[in-house]
């Protein structure tokens, strides 16, 4: 069956989100908290290995706002990604109608619905999530410690599990499994997590949501390998190199977030098109996941008119990486095999860069060089 994460979510505007919080944080303060939420709902969830990811946005007229916002986050999501607005009237509504619309277009499917004032939701949830529901049990709740939930998970649509509940209170979890009991349906609850709502809530997040490490993965040469003076036009072409899956796992485990910077001048000569670009960091992705690794955010630099990035050395790519995903520069990591990847971490104020020795001179050292990429599982047991 087809996993989805069905996402509801409003526009970051100031005043409109987290007004709990806006009332110690201001409204521009709860605002940028909101969106560090977001990030880590959605970095949770593209780990979580979903076929889907579907964003169930409010208001419904700033779709193309939301795209532009989210697609950072997105970019690196191997699979489909659905928009949908929301409806009009309470919770319950919404909930009801934003789930109809993801059965309707995937009726064969298991839909893990959630908020974003949980960031807590891991693998090891997702994974429950996934193994109980439709085989064990007709829904899934994920309590929150306020007599909430922060993950409603069904293989159907339940239309009973949305009406007549007293939402945002502290009898919504406990109504909705009598709503549930009452249809007939089997449940099963998962671990307790934190909704966060105030300050006090707020406050044990705060850092870990933000100035994030990141390690910075040049592309070919790196990850794959190097095409020599000429480009990687299609995924044929592209051979994953030993030890990056590796590196990933170690990063991961140390917190570490991994993220793609590169050049892809093929596209803005016209050898290749941004659709044969996005499908081979899709079977990248896919390929890796196979592995329980992947790549959190993809920036390239395409020559393009219409290509938001500036080409490197220029640091652009990685700081707007460090907006997007809420990175500390000081703490972060690049690699790469040629003297514009070593620049770009220099001007960016990274910890430190890492040279892959390959057909390029070197001009500019690094803190680290490596003669073969599979050495660097190794060195990330050291310095990260």
């Amino acid at each position: 069956m087809t996993r989805v994460c069905l996402i509801f979510l409003k526009y970051p505007t100031p005043g409109r989100v987290k007004t709990r919080l806006a009332a110690d944080l201001g409204a521009e303060g709860a605002a940028h908290a909101f969106r560090k939420m977001v990030a880590k709902v959605f970095e949770q969830c593209r780990r979580a290995n979903p076929e889907v990811i579907a964003v169930c946005y409010d208001p419904p007229g700033q779709e193309e706002d939301v795209k532009k916002w989210l697609s950072p986050l997105l970019a690196a999501f191997p699979g489909k990604i659905e928009w949908i607005a929301q409806s009009d009237g309470d919770l319950g509504d919404r909930l009801e109608k934003g789930t109809a619309a993801v059965f309707e277009k995937y009726p064969e499917s298991k839909v893990a619905v959630m908020g974003t004032d949980c960031v807590e939701i891991g693998t090891d949830i997702f994974k429950e999530v996934w193994s109980k529901i439709g085989e064990a049990s007709d829904v899934v709740y994920g309590p929150t410690e306020d007599g909430g939930y922060y993950l409603v998970a069904m293989n159907q649509l339940q239309p009973a599990l949305f009406r007549d509940i007293a939402w945002s209170s502290e009898e919504t979890l406990s109504e909705s499994l009598q709503a549930a009991a009452a249809a007939g349906l089997s449940t099963h609850l998962l671990p307790a997590r934190t909704d966060i709502d105030t300050i006090e809530e707020w406050r044990p997040f705060d850092g870990k949501l933000s100035n994030r490490p990141c390690v910075f993965y040049d592309r070919d040469g790196v990850i794959n390998r190097s095409p020599g003076p000429g480009y990687v036009l299609g995924w044929e072409d592209f051979y994953l190199n030993d030890g990056i899956a590796e590196s990933l796992r170690i990063a991961k485990e140390r917190g570490y977030l991994a993220i793609i910077i590169t050049s892809q001048r093929g596209v803005g000569k016209g050898l290749m098109s941004q659709g044969e670009l996005d499908r081979i960091h899709r079977n990248l992705q896919k390929e890796l996941s196979e592995t329980g690794v992947g790549f959190d955010g993809i920036y390239a630099y395409t020559e393009t008119d219409d290509c938001p990035h500036k080409a490197k050395p220029d640091p652009e790519m990685i700081l707007s990486a460090a907006g997007d995903f809420f990175i500390e520069a000081t703490g972060s990591w690049m690699i790469g095999d040629a003297d514009r990847d070593i620049e770009m971490g220099i001007r960016a104020g990274l910890k430190g860069t890492i040279r892959i020795v390959g057909d390029k001179a070197v001009g500019n050292e690094a803190e680290f060089t490596l003669n073969q990429i599979t050495e660097l599982p190794d060195l990330f047991k050291k310095i990260l």
